[in-house]
């Protein structure tokens, strides 16, 4: 299978894409097509043999006449869309110029009896002009699909019709023209606002997420020079002012800065970045100057591939989606025949065919799919952009419907509602030892140790290589720990086994967590307890998602006791412990299996891989530094809160109940719209079809801007008392 992500421009409207769609799904060696009609991207997967972009352009060309370009995509969002484009002001001026020639025909000749002839041939040859200037172009895409034998039916041709119509029954009954002209003069300005707002949430969703810098200012021996972050190269040094976005992921070689992350992981507390401290792509320096040695190429970077990964996340289809693409296909010939047979039935009932024809064609006009095309995908597409602001990449559209109807969340423990570093807990002396002693014995042992509870141990501790030149006769025995001599003193320190066989008796109470003893001289001086500490936000995490009705389930390879512990304090429901990896596939199954809605998976993508890709849908933790969290998730947490779940879930539900309402609000005006104007209960036709151009175009606007709507919610965590009902 060969998957090829393609840069897509030219379709008229949402529903022009979707057939395009359509026909190209048709193709014996397409596996599956996508069109994204926001975001111009056309994702393809073929079973043998890659098409030309000539041979796509070909296909395409079977069903649409449209000037369609499509080029190469380098898998990155662009944000090139004008808000006001060229073709946009010359249809405007069409409609001025033809709208005024209409006004002018109306009102200058006389509508009284008993007017000359000529004047009606007047009139009759200007709305003609009229009309042509208005809607050549909705005529022209007619006409060139019949020539070519394509199949007509779109919103194009409901217009011309309605147009046409209502200039013909004008011409025979009412010598009133401005019917049909209202029709196309409302339809082209509904279609330019409707291009705006569809543009301007666009450049709103891509403005936001579009992280890189335009610009970076590489140190160049004495001087600065500013050039493309494109062509800097791992190594490179680079200074990042106040105010400045850092154009490559790097690290701190010189200076400190106070450095706004949120772009990245949500988290909108400025972090305090040192020498060393590495820095990523995206963030913005808000206090101080720093030099950055360049460790990533921009491609490569933090900000590069949330980009790629957003910009692909458009290939997944959510179930409204697929809804909207049958429904499409289906909708326009189902309402032209409705249309037709009304306007034929009851014009031969009543023999009134003047009225019944004009509210066929009004029929006609409120019934265009466009609003529910257009809104619906842009309601998927501003809950992912949403996300994204909350250092969130949620990679299709289809996953927010999953995660909309999340029932369980399997969770890994270590690195993912811990911090996956130990430290020491707690120390229980013997009797008569003071706490100094016991330390200052334990350092001592640890300090020429490698081992990572030995690391977690002289983890801070300033003097450590001080204290580690005066070790003598040191001694590490694998799996039990440490004897040394230390200022004289012969000390002893690891698990029980290794004091009990100095006939040492040892504090042998349980405790949770990893436990070292200590002795010096033969005398037992007491332990400390070292364990994995919990987030702070795994607390939320579990309330939240238990106010949701969400099961947590933990999976680890961690022993029972420490499971058992975690688990008691947070309020998780159930555990399993002792587990390897594949055993936690095992687990996540059967989880699945008993699972009365969606099954998530999150861990920290590397260890946790073939359950994260298992799962209903899968979230690593840590961001896209992980190659593995980038493969196999669904879900990339930006940064280390777990509770960031629930803020996916709650996004997830923003989206889908959005669509949902967009498609049953649309559906609804509509046909009270169809309703209305075939029982005549709008006696002016003027108004009449005012109203149907508005259940299309004004429709579809106010759906587009619902939608957008959604990318500037804020998402807010709220955990209820107990007492709270």
């Amino acid at each position: 299978m060969i998957k090829k992500v393609y840069d897509i421009t030219g379709f008229d409207c949402a529903s022009c894409a979707a057939k395009s769609e359509n026909h190209l799904n048709t193709n014996k060696n397409i596996i599956s097509c996508r069109i994204d009609f926001m975001r111009n991207k056309l994702y393809i997967s073929y079973k043998e043999k890659e098409f030309s972009i000539e041979e796509i352009k070909a296909l395409i060309k079977e069903v649409e006449d449209d000037e369609i370009e499509i080029t190469e995509s380098n898998l990155k969002v662009k944000n090139d869309n004008k808000i006001f484009t060229k073709e946009m002001i010359i249809t405007l001026i069409r409609v001025i110029v033809g709208a005024g020639i209409l006004l002018f025909s109306f009102f200058f000749f006389n509508k009284e009896e008993n007017v000359p002839q000529v004047e009606y041939w007047w009139e009759f040859s200007l709305s003609i002009v009229g009309y042509l200037i208005i809607g050549y172009d909705l005529y022209w895409s007619v006409i060139k699909k019949i020539i070519h034998l394509k199949n007509p039916l779109d919103e194009n041709l409901l217009m011309s019709l309605a147009s046409i119509g209502a200039f013909v029954l004008g011409a025979i009954w009412t010598y009133d023209y401005l019917d049909g002209g209202i029709v196309l003069a409302l339809f082209q300005i509904g279609e330019i606002i409707e291009h705006v707002a569809t543009n301007r949430s666009k450049r709103a969703i891509i403005s936001a997420i579009d992280l890189r810098s335009d610009i970076a200012n590489k140190v160049n021996g004495e001087e600065i020079e500013s050039v493309l972050p494109e062509n800097l190269k791992i190594d490179d040094v680079i200074i990042v002012k106040v105010g400045e976005n850092i154009p490559v992921d790097g690290k701190i070689i010189e200076g400190s800065a106070l450095v706004d992350t949120s772009s990245i992981t949500g988290e909108f507390v400025p972090v305090r970045c040192e020498v060393n401290s590495q820095v990523f792509s995206g963030c913005i320096v808000k206090e101080g100057t720093i030099k950055i040695q360049v460790l990533t190429t921009y491609d490569e970077s933090t900000a590069s591939k949330i980009l790629k990964l957003i910009s692909e996340s458009g290939e997944r289809k959510s179930k409204a989606d697929q809804f909207i693409t049958r429904f499409s296909r289906w909708y326009t010939p189902i309402i032209f025949s409705i249309a037709l047979i009304f306007t034929l039935v009851s014009g031969l009932i009543s023999k009134d065919w003047n009225t019944y024809v004009m509210r066929g064609l009004e029929l006609l006009v409120a019934a265009c799919p466009c609003a529910i095309v257009i809104s619906v995908p842009l309601a998927y597409f501003s809950a992912i952009g949403l996300a994204s602001k909350n250092g969130i990449i949620i990679k299709g559209s289809t996953y927010i419907d999953t995660l909309a109807k999340l029932k369980k969340l399997v969770t890994d423990k270590t690195g993912t509602i811990t911090h996956g570093t130990f430290s020491i807990q707690k120390v229980v002396l013997a009797e008569g030892v003071k706490n100094e002693e016991l330390m200052e014995c334990l350092y001592a042992a640890e300090s020429l140790s490698t081992h990572p509870i030995a690391i977690a141990i002289k983890h801070g501790v300033k003097n450590i290589k001080e204290i580690a030149y005066k070790q003598k006769n040191y001694e590490e025995i694998s799996g039990m720990g440490i004897l040394t001599t230390y200022n004289g003193n012969n000390i002893i320190v690891g698990s029980h086994k290794l004091l009990e066989k100095f006939n040492l008796e040892v504090d042998n109470s349980v405790h949770s967590g990893t436990v070292v003893h200590v002795a010096k001289n033969n005398q037992y001086l007491g332990l400390v307890v070292l364990s994995d500490e919990i987030k702070e936000t795994a607390q939320p995490m579990v309330d939240l998602l238990h106010q949701e009705g969400v099961e947590i389930v933990l999976l680890t390879g961690d022993k029972e006791e420490n499971a058992k512990e975690t688990c008691m304090h947070l309020g998780i429901d159930h555990w399993h412990s002792s587990l390897l990896p594949e055993e936690k596939v095992d687990y996540l199954k059967h989880e699945m299996k008993t699972s009365k809605g969606a099954t998530a998976y999150i861990g920290d993508g590397i260890n946790d891989a073939a359950s994260i890709k298992l799962a209903d849908v899968g979230v690593a933790m840590g961001g896209v530094g992980s190659d593995s969290a980038v493969e196999n998730a669904d879900i990339v947490i930006m940064n280390d809160d777990p509770a960031k779940v629930w803020d996916s879930m709650k996004i997830a539900r923003y989206g889908k109940n959005t669509a949902i309402f967009n498609i049953v609000f649309a559906l609804v005006i509509k046909f009270a719209v169809m309703l209305v104007n075939a029982f005549g209960l709008i006696q002016n036709n003027h108004i009449a079809m005012f109203v149907a151009v508005f259940a299309d175009t004004g429709l579809t606007v106010l759906l587009i801007i619902n939608s957008l709507l959604i990318f500037y919610r804020k998402v807010k965590r709220k955990v209820k008392n107990p007492t709270e009902k």
